[in-house]
């Protein structure tokens, strides 16, 4: 066999095992995700409030949290490449 035809031959098989790599990566992507889907309950709950209202309902019990807020600076000045 001619070294061109080898060349030719080892470019197919490379795209076919990639292609054969790809399709079977995206089948098990798709699988994950009905499985996900499955996994999901109708009844799922949508909150009813946002993330800080839900931390701050958490911490109210102790009687919260009084976080210092530190002042605010001027900006630095950027970095120079001269």
């Amino acid at each position: 066999m001619r070294k061109d035809d080898l060349q030719q031959q080892a470019v197919r098989l490379i795209r076919q095992l990639s292609t054969e790599k790809l399709k079977s990566a995206i089948d098990y992507l798709v699988y994950l995700q009905d499985v996900e889907a499955r996994n999901v309950s109708s009844d799922h709950e949508v909150p009813s409030q946002n993330l800080g209202t839900a931390i701050h309902e958490i911490f109210k019990p102790f009687g919260g949290v009084e976080l210092e807020i530190p002042p605010r600076e001027p900006m630095r000045e950027p970095p120079r490449f001269d």
